[in-house]
């Protein structure tokens, strides 16, 4: 029977008589396979202490030890007692351990955090290593799993962090929420005799052989680029990320270095069990199980994956942004080696019948000829300043230093008799600005805007077109290959993306979307990277003029 086939039927087994729990006991199932410990969280009366007793019937021939911790637990409790004919006879210290842990194949550890000092310690070794120091000896455990529960997470400061440390899969385990499922299961006559009855047809059962066989073929399970990545980018962006923020009185998540290598083992037996060669997506939802601390963290860590497995995916190394940079760097080096831009754009002063200039003076303007002005010093000789109206109005001129007099039809006046008031009037020149100054006061001489701001655009030579086209070649080389890969994952996985054992099908419209937005990222690339090559293929020699 194909191992797929055999661990569904397996799940179906174990799940008979049990409501709205396949996906915890799926779970256990993986958990165990994988060599690692699985706790589940949730109150009294869920049936965590079932599902525990349940995966012990998942292996041929399996023993099993159940015990329901309290304060006053005893090591020989857990272990085994101590051989007193050792002890008399050989002077050794050595436990009896048959029908204990040490001699199970399955262990379920209810209310687990109120395990004494001396039993977390033996347990630690016995968790992560499946060894046990009895005496002089250290023993092999054939320990498949180990399931605890309890209603609590371990308190903070006890010394449980490296225990709680062990338990790689961690589950919420709630009642019956769907109405009829809830009718089905009080209608249910209630029998201690049947919830202690091995389900497991024969033939599902796993055999000390095959739990040989498999462990070594999933070693040999490829974990793929794209996955190595995705779990780097949720330990960093995500987890390190929410680490370093600013909120002080958030616990920082911890996930050791030893729990992210026996996760990735756990997606590789994910996807040996599901029949396949190789960890994929829908794999990587598991992740959500290992990565959570505190109950608040549950939606949290889980809602990481999905937004890493939805963003990222396939594309975990592909650097999006150092792409468009490279694109904006190519149409910039494009633009550079085609485009100038020249300014000739200035000031100067407003001429009337390319005679005279316009001084704006007291809401008025005057006007001084332009042979005048350029020749205006302090010794020259008088200068006429004409209303707008006559023309002749009278005439400016300099009187030694700074002075100014004013003449009218051959009547000298002052400036108060033409002007109403009496002022100093100077006319300063600085490069192409103009102005009128008056008793230090600044006015302005009309200046018009002269010149214009062109683009001039130059077609490009062979040589620098056929550079360009083979970093275009390359960049489209690039993208070519990112999406055969992706059109490649997507073919393989649309025949199993909604068949996974151990993560609900709902998921796979996370996977689904990740490649449709993936592929459309790309070809929107593609376009641009067209357009670019289009551009710079068809510039002509021209001269654009630009307003503004």
């Amino acid at each position: 029977m194909p191992v797929k086939a055999k661990i569904r039927s397996l799940v179906k087994d174990l799940h008979e008589g049990i409501y709205e729990k396949e996906e915890v006991i799926a779970l256990g199932l993986l958990a165990s396979i994988a060599g690692e410990s699985l706790f589940l969280l949730g109150p009294p009366g869920v049936a965590k202490s079932l599902i525990a007793r349940r995966l012990k019937y998942a292996y041929k021939n399996a023993s099993a030890f159940e015990y329901l911790m309290s304060h006053f637990s005893t090591p020989d409790e857990i272990f085994g007692p101590v051989s007193i004919s050792k002890l008399k006879d050989e002077d050794k210290y050595e436990r009896i351990t048959q029908r204990y842990l040490p001699g199970a194949s399955v262990a379920f550890l209810d209310e687990i955090w109120k395990a004494g000092p001396s039993i977390q310690n033996a347990l630690l070794t016995a968790l992560n290593e499946k060894v046990y120091r009895n005496g002089e000896q250290e023993i092999q455990i054939p320990l498949r799993a180990i399931i605890a529960a309890s209603n609590e997470l371990p308190l903070k400061g006890q010394g449980l962090e490296a225990l709680w440390d062990r338990f790689l899969v961690r589950v919420p385990v709630g009642g019956v929420r769907d109405g009829e499922k809830f009718k089905a299961m009080i209608s249910r006559p209630i029998s201690f005799r049947n919830a202690r009855e091995d389900p497991v047809a024969e033939k599902n059962k796993i055999t000390d052989e095959e739990y040989q066989e498999w462990n070594t073929a999933i070693d040999r399970i490829v974990l793929p680029d794209h996955v190595v990545n995705l779990i780097l980018l949720i330990k960093t962006q995500y987890i390190e990320a929410c680490n370093s923020s600013e909120e002080k009185d958030k616990k920082p998540f911890y996930i050791s270095d030893r729990r992210w290598r026996k996760i990735a083992r756990l997606l590789r037996t994910s996807a040996f069990l599901n029949g396949r060669k190789a960890v994929d997506l829908m794999d990587c939802f598991l992740i959500g199980h290992c990565i959570w601390n505190d109950r608040e963290e549950i939606a949290l860590t889980a809602g990481f994956v999905r937004d890493a497995i939805e963003k990222y995916g396939y594309l975990g190394d592909f650097d999006a942004e150092g792409f468009g940079e490279e694109l904006a760097e190519l149409r910039n080096e494009i633009a550079g080696a085609t485009r100038t831009i020249q300014d000739t754009r200035g000031t100067a002063l407003q001429s009337y019948n390319q005679t005279y200039y316009g001084v704006i003076f007291a809401h008025k303007t005057f006007y001084l000829k332009q042979q005048d002005f350029h020749g205006l010093t302090d010794e020259d000789k008088p200068v006429s300043l004409y209303s707008r109206k006559t023309l002749s109005a009278g005439y400016l001129y300099k009187q030694g230093g700074s002075g100014f007099g004013m003449e009218v039809n051959g009547v000298a006046m002052d400036l108060q008799t033409l002007f109403t008031y009496d002022r100093e009037v100077r006319i300063r020149k600085s490069g192409k600005e103009f102005s009128a100054i008056i008793d230090g006061e600044e006015y302005d001489l009309e200046t018009i805007k002269v010149g214009d701001k062109r683009r001039i655009t130059r077609k490009p030579g062979q040589h620098l077109m056929s550079g360009w086209d083979a970093r275009i070649a390359r960049l489209s080389e690039y993208l070519n290959e990112r999406k055969a890969q992706i059109e490649k994952h997507r073919k393989q996985e649309s025949k199993h993306i909604r068949d996974n054992l151990f993560v609900n099908s709902e998921y796979a419209a996370t996977v689904e979307r990740h490649i449709a937005s993936a592929c459309k990222e790309i070809d929107k690339l593609e376009v641009e990277i067209r357009e670019i090559q289009h551009q710079y293929r068809h510039i002509q020699d021209e001269e654009t003029r630009l307003t503004g």
